[in-house]
């Protein structure tokens, strides 16, 4: 929710008119985020041959060191 906030007060005057309209329309559905395995994703991107070594170590790395992940 802190990441929303955020955003929010990033919006210029405007633009968070606009997002309160629009969320009095119709209310955000916030569903609960569904981890995929670690093992999954980084296979997912080493399928594609897009990525060297490097960028997947690192994306190894940052997945198990962020909040979702190291509960």
């Amino acid at each position: 929710m802190e990441m929303l906030y955020d955003l929010i007060d990033n919006l210029s005057r405007e633009e968070r008119e606009n997002v309160l309209n629009r969320l009095k329309k119709e209310p955000i559905k916030l569903q609960a985020f569904k981890k995929d395995n670690i093992k999954s994703i980084l296979a997912d991107f080493e399928s594609t041959n897009l990525y060297e070594d490097d960028f997947l170590k690192d994306l190894q790395d940052g997945l198990q060191k962020s909040s979702i992940y190291s509960k």
